[in-house]
């Protein structure tokens, strides 16, 4: 993995990183009752990463959240999403990597998205392992799609295409099964993955190629613009050979799995 991934800026993309990746408000507020019946109402949780709170902020409104992230545009957005749903949030300026909280310290502590960008991911791990209180629960988070549907098939496709056009956006080894084995060596125990919210999203292929040329996707809004031109060339032609018909709309149910963890601690 190069520097360039693992020092990606998301100062650009703040304001409207949560429009990218949108949860409807019913879903969220799924999310959140989810997270609580996992790790117990009022329990003190820490979010890695919290960025701009879509995953942060309905989990607070059951918990003692503690949302960390390095980047102050990101938590700008977090604070504003709360503010708008009434949801009071803490937010932490810090770094996964040396976390700035004292040992067993929380019941619970949530991640999404962001190992894979981490150099040192093994160290945040270790951080995660720390922070926990002994009997804690460690939770991965991720966003789920119908493997066979055009939006999946494009998310796959974009993403290989980019780590061929650019090595400097080849994620870390955290992006495979090395994550879960690291963990095991410590310890940990993985449950069952929880359905944590699902949502329906209705758009078409068509759709879907527009908001990644003008960096409203997420698979986008990072790339250089020499990449982004290469990636659209590509993508577009994988496109209108692979899919039945990229103007049909087809409607997506997304879902937000909760991957429990014990045993970390």
């Amino acid at each position: 993995m190069s520097k360039a991934y693992n020092e990606m800026s998301y100062v650009e993309i703040a304001a409207i990183y949560n429009d990218i990746n949108n949860i409807p408000l019913d879903a969220a507020e799924q999310l959140g009752r989810s997270v609580a019946d996992m790790v117990g109402e009022g329990a003190t949780i820490l979010d890695l990463g919290g960025g701009a709170g879509r995953i942060s902020v309905p989990i607070a409104a059951h918990t003692k959240m503690i949302a960390l992230d390095i980047e102050h545009h990101m938590q700008k957005a977090s604070k504003k999403l709360g503010a708008d749903r009434n949801i009071p949030i803490k937010n932490s300026v810090g770094t996964i990597l040396k976390l700035p909280f004292a040992d067993n310290t929380f019941d619970a502590v949530i991640t999404t998205n962001v190992f894979h960008q981490v150099d040192c991911w093994r160290c945040a791990i270790r951080e995660t392992a720390r922070v926990l209180k002994p009997g804690g629960t460690f939770i991965i988070g991720r966003d789920i799609l119908d493997p066979e549907t055009n939006a999946s098939k494009l998310r796959t496709a974009a993403r290989i295409m980019t780590a061929g056009i650019d090595s400097d956006m080849i994620p870390t080894d955290a992006a495979g099964p090395a994550l879960y084995e690291f963990i095991g060596k410590l310890g940990g125990k993985l449950g069952e993955e929880v359905d944590g919210c699902h949502w329906e999203e209705t758009i078409s292929g068509r759709t879907i190629l527009e908001r990644m040329a003008n960096r409203t996707n997420n698979e986008t809004w990072s790339l250089s613009d020499a990449t982004l031109s290469e990636l659209m060339e590509e993508i577009t032609e994988f496109a209108e050979d692979e899919l039945e018909d990229i103007d049909q709309e087809e409607t997506l149910l997304w879902k937000f799995g909760l991957q429990p963890i014990k045993g970390l601690a």
